[in-house]
């Protein structure tokens, strides 16, 4: 217990210490800005979820298990999925935000 809250505290630290960062392009408003995170997330999530079917797992259970409930056809437990989509999703939108024109700029704590 105390290993956990421990923990806690060290991970909130952390997170507090990390720089914080937007989308920036001269001569684009707020909501121009949002808008085209919205069109970005929403292509990086499409070319995600499609380049996730296009390859499988190489290792066991060779295949992806990302929409296979517990037990699943093969009567095992839950497995754990070997997906990278959340992490190329993310490669995908940075990318598309980029080829827009913007760039990550640090926000200045309050």
């Amino acid at each position: 217990m105390r290993l956990a809250g421990y923990a806690t505290i060290i991970a909130t630290c952390l997170v507090a210490c990390a720089p914080t960062t937007e989308w920036s392009r001269p001569d684009t408003s707020a909501a121009q800005r949002q808008a085209d995170e919205k069109d970005c997330e929403a292509i990086a999530a499409y070319q995600a979820f499609d380049e996730s079917f296009a390859s499988g797992a190489k290792y066991p259970p060779y295949r992806d298990t990302q929409f296979i409930e517990d037990g699943g056809p093969d009567g095992g437990g839950r497995n754990v999925s070997y997906s990278r989509r959340g992490a190329r999703q993310y490669e995908l939108a940075e990318y598309c935000m980029q080829q827009r024109g913007y760039v990550l700029v640090p926000v200045a704590k309050p």
